[in-house]
This record gives C-alpha cells, structure tokens and sequence, in this order.
C-alpha cells in the first residue's frame, strides 16, 4: 500500500515539475526576448528543409524604371530584403541591413501558406481528406470534447474552426500564441491542451489552427513536416538553399507549423512561381491544379471573407472625378467595385477587387502573386516605416499594377522614351 502511494506521489510530483519547467522556460523566453522579432531565428531551435541536387535560377534584368522608384521607396524603411519577378525574370532585387541573396529570413506566417500546399499533397496522395473531421486524425480530442469532431480539416484551412484561441497580445506569457510561440511542447498542447469556443463555421484569425494541420500532416505522412517540406516542395522546386524551420525545443522538435520557415528571399518566390503555373514545376504537377484553383484568384478568397487555404486577397484603387466614372471604369475594365468614397478635394475613390493574392507574415513578410501581370514580390523585414504610402499599398497598387510609372519624375520618363526613340 505504501509502495503504490509512493509511486502515485512520485507519478504526480513528475508530471507537475515537468509543467511547471516548460512553463518556466516559455515564461523566460517570453520576458527576454518579447515581441516576436525577425532576428528570432537566430536563437530559437531549428531543423532543416533540406534541398536537392538540382537548383532552379531565375534570369534577371533589372527594370531601372522600377530601379529608381524602389530604390528611394525602401530607404529607411525596415525592409530587409525585396524582389520583384515578371515573367520569369528578376527585374527588382535588393538588400539592406548586411543581409544579402543567401540569408535566411524568417517569414512568420507566410509558412502556412506553404503548409496549404503540404495538404493538398497529402490529399492527392489520399492520406486525409479536407471533409474529413479532425478526430479522424487526432481521435484523442474526443476525450476531451465531442464537439471536436464537428471541425473539419477544411475549417481549419480557412481559419474557421471555433477552436478557443488568443492570438494577441502575443508579450504576454500566457496568451495562446506566447504558449505555441515560445513553448516547448507543442503537440502535448494540441493533444491534451485544446477547448473549443464557439461552432465552426465563422473565420477568426487562430494561428492554432495551422499547428493542428501540422500535427495531422505528420501523422498521415508519417514524416516529420521538415522532411515531408523538403521532399515535396524543396527538391521538387529546385531550391538555391537547405532552408530552416523553427521548432519548439530540441527535445521535442515539433516544427511550429504556423510560422518561421526561414529562407533565401529567391527560394520564397518559388512558391509564389508555382502558383502561377498552376501548380506544375516543369510540366510535372506538384501541387494538385484543383487545389491551386481554390487560390488563384483573389475574387475566389473574396467571398471567403478575404482568406482562403492559407492566402489572402487585395483591393486596389483609382480616383476619378465622378462616382459615375469608377463605376463605368469597373465595367469596361470587368472589375468588381468594392466600395466608393467621397475625398476632400471633391472627387472619388474607387475600390476595386483584384485578382492578385498574397502569403502573409506579421512585421511584413509577403509573398504576393498577381496572375494577370505574372508578377511575383517577396519582401522580407521589420515593421514598415514610410510615411508616403502602406505597404501592402506599394506592393499591391504600385508594383503589382504599374503605378509607380507615374511616380516618376516626367522629366526623367521623358528623357527614358527619347533614348527608346532614337536607339529605334
């Protein structure tokens, strides 16, 4: 009798140290290094995405138009690294802050985009199912609710899963995201660790969801998600570089599947590059063309409330002297006008929903595609500093749809097509 008591004490005294260390170490990353910064993956444990033997290289011609905007537009802006790629060809690529082409910058959530990707493979390759529910893959959540079998692997992608999650404030220790952030043992917290707030069905931005996908990509692949990233996607592109992912602890190695894949800006583009192509990287499908198709478009990932399997839509805008003419520029040009506002000065500006989509990271980090001009930009880096426009303003408006031409000095322009004249 002693004995069993004993070893029930000794059983008890285990399992409450063994919570209270990982929460002392969450707690004592939290407080020493705070918010989330791109310089993290530089401390935090990490596995490596291995690349193949073969390596991909886009051509590259600079586009001194664009040159001579970009160059003053990311001056002091806290960008870290930037690219523009059309049609195959970098026409923009610069970097700041001692990093250059072969530094790997962390990308925070744009990883979820590349998870997306790993799903759809895994789907193709009928390991799950996205109408499947989620205890198919993870029965042990029905221990701890019933409910978890109403979530489904697609409510997941889309952010729509009613899984209880606090996202911000991410400082504080105790939050969600600081204990899938900073803890060390992520998989016990979303074995044993998880309740549900609300029925799925309605979107909320949960980083959670994400690392659920990444626990049930593992299960169904019977690979860690490194090795899995690495021969689907990192082989099969044709990466520059091993790329890294950040995991919760040595020990554990559980890779934090929503966020810190960290890459050469080049190698992120890539991703962008087989969306353009439909999912196929030299005439080999990679990522199923059906589940591209759901991504494709931004007016697709509209009416999904502007978030769709891991992307995120834009709008773009002009200004125009009447209301009458934002809507007749939306019909003649087959766009869909958002929404119309009166400015000061007394004309209007027209929103209109594009078809260009985007990975996206907190701080910055983009991975942006546009289909109609087959343009791709990465930009890497710390929180934006410009006072003259957003970024999301700059990369959606005035790359991805040409503004910045008319940004330009007419002087300069002028003296550009005159040279195009008499080279002619």
């Amino acid at each position: 009798m002693k004995k069993s008591i004993f070893k029930i004490f000794a059983l008890t005294f285990i399992i409450v140290t063994a919570f209270y260390c990982e929460s002392c170490t969450m707690v004592y990353r939290t407080v020493v290094h705070g918010q989330a910064d791109v310089t993290d993956n530089e401390w935090q444990p990490s596995v490596a995405v291995e690349k193949g033997e073969q390596e991909f290289m886009f051509a590259a011609k600079t586009d001194a138009e664009l040159a001579s905007f970009l160059d003053e537009a990311l001056e002091g802006s806290n960008t870290n690294a930037f690219m523009v790629i059309k049609n195959d060809t970098i026409i923009y690529e610069k970097y700041f802050n001692d990093y250059d082409e072969n530094s790997l910058l962390t990308s925070f959530s744009v990883a979820k985009s590349f998870v997306s990707a790993l799903v759809g493979i895994a789907q193709e390759e009928g390991l799950l199912h996205e109408n499947e529910p989620i205890t198919t893959y993870i029965p042990e959540l029905l221990k701890q609710d019933k409910d978890f079998e109403k979530i489904t692997v697609k409510h997941l992608l889309n952010m729509q899963s009613g899984i209880k999650f606090d996202e911000y404030p991410r400082i504080n220790p105790f939050t969600g995201m600081a204990r899938l952030y900073y803890g060390t043992n992520i998989r016990t917290k979303i074995t044993n660790g998880m309740s549900i707030e609300e029925a799925p069905g309605r979107f909320n931005y949960r980083s959670i969801d994400t690392q659920v996908l990444g626990v049930i990509l593992e299960r169904v692949t019977k690979m860690p998600l490194e090795e899995y990233l690495s021969e689907k996607l990192w082989k099969p592109l044709e990466m520059k570089s091993d790329a890294t992912w950040t995991v919760d602890s040595k020990r554990n190695k559980m890779v934090k599947a929503f966020c810190c894949l960290n890459a050469t800006a080049e190698d992120f583009a890539k991703l962008g590059r087989l969306y353009l192509n439909g999912g196929k990287y030299k005439g080999k499908q990679i990522v199923p063309a059906a589940w591209v198709a759901k991504t494709d478009s931004g007016k697709k990932i509209y009416a999904n409330q502007q978030y769709k399997n891991k992307w995120w839509t834009n709008t773009h805008y002009d200004v125009f002297e009447t209301e009458a003419e934002g809507k007749a520029h939306a019909e003649a040009n087959n766009k869909d006008l958002v929404v119309t506002k009166k400015l000061k000065s007394g004309k209007y500006v027209a929103h209109f929903q594009g078809d260009d989509y985007n990975a996206l990271g907190i701080l910055g980090q983009y991975v942006y595609v546009n289909p109609n001009e087959n343009i791709i930009v990465v930009r890497l880096g710390d929180s934006w500093r410009n006072k003259r426009f957003y970024l999301s303003e700059l990369i959606y408006t005035y790359v991805g749809n040409g503004r910045y031409k008319k940004m330009l000095p007419k002087k300069e322009t002028a003296n550009k097509d005159q040279q195009a004249i008499e080279k002619k």
